[in-house]
């Protein structure tokens, strides 16, 4: 596994480490408090763009992937 070396300031530091559980590492810190970002629906992200094009498209593609889940769940 790759690791990356990050910079950032003591107050950031310490706000991450006011929120680590004990026994977890920053790494798994990191993932769990990033992991509502990584589940929104690519719906909330459509409204974000005016352009009709791209929201039917991106609508498009989550149909078709929760189709080709719900297919490989059968």
């Amino acid at each position: 596994m790759a690791h990356k070396t990050l910079t950032i300031s003591e107050e950031a530091y310490e706000a991450l480490a006011a929120l680590k559980k004990e026994g977890e590492s920053f790494t798994e810190l990191i993932k769990r408090i990033t992991a509502p970002l990584r589940k929104r629906k690519l719906s909330e992200f459509a409204g974000m763009i005016k352009d009709e094009k791209f929201k039917k498209a991106a609508l498009d593609i989550r149909h078709l992937k929760s189709t080709r889940f719900n297919r490989l769940k059968l």
